[in-house]
């Protein structure tokens, strides 16, 4: 895949790097929600790691709900890897770390991604926490 495989990696750390931001320190005007939520496809959806699902519209309501929930937010991504692709659409999976405060978590992902244009939307995500 590639540049596409570049392309995809470099869309899936720049949304974790604009929900850092949300969920962090900010900013958080309606512009920078809106330019967030651009990332992910209308039929986009998640397994969180409780298990809960989200749709596009329920992950809108979570990120306006916390923005500024966790100060000093910082994501960090490990062991990224290609599983699929075709140039339409791909499947990788990472190991994310959250920290923030006195607080964190990591997860197991998987993320499929399609093509969109010239760009790239999450379609669906599926994380796992981590069980130590």
């Amino acid at each position: 895949m590639g540049q596409d495989e570049d392309q995809v990696f470099a869309a899936i750390r720049c949304t974790l790097a604009q929900i850092e931001r949300w969920l962090g320190d900010g900013p958080h005007a309606p512009e920078a929600l809106a330019r967030l939520m651009a990332d992910f496809d209308a039929g986009f959806t998640m397994v969180t790691p409780g298990g809960a699902r989200l749709d596009r519209e329920a992950l809108r309501v979570f990120f306006q709900r916390a923005a500024g929930s966790r100060p000093g937010l910082a994501i960090a991504l490990e062991r990224m890897t290609l599983l699929a692709g075709d140039g339409q659409a791909a499947t990788v999976a990472y190991y994310e770390t959250q920290a923030w405060g006195d607080g964190g978590n990591g997860r197991h992902a998987t993320a499929v991604l399609r093509r969109d244009g010239a760009g790239w939307r999450w379609r669906h995500l599926q994380e796992t926490g981590d069980a130590g």
